[in-house]
């Protein structure tokens, strides 16, 4: 099987704050996203989108609540 190297960034933060992650390639993007929240210490108290490649997976915030820090 193969893996992946992943790095994940925090965006608008300063300093940055990045993990680096070594994914299997059957690891679906709800079982990164737990990673993720593992990883940094989080609750799962926010929403969350993937894009890769320009394409979003996820959940859409078309209809839900604005925030105005949200740079989708």
């Amino acid at each position: 099987m193969k893996i992946y190297i992943v790095k994940v960034a925090l965006r608008g933060i300063s300093p940055m704050v990045w993990r680096r992650f070594r994914l299997s390639g059957g690891t679906s993007l709800a079982a990164f996203h737990y990673i993720i929240q593992i990883s940094q210490g989080w609750q799962d108290d926010h929403l969350h989108q993937f894009r890769i490649y320009g394409k979003y997976y996820g959940i859409s915030y078309s209809g839900g609540i604005a925030f105005p820090d949200n740079p989708l």
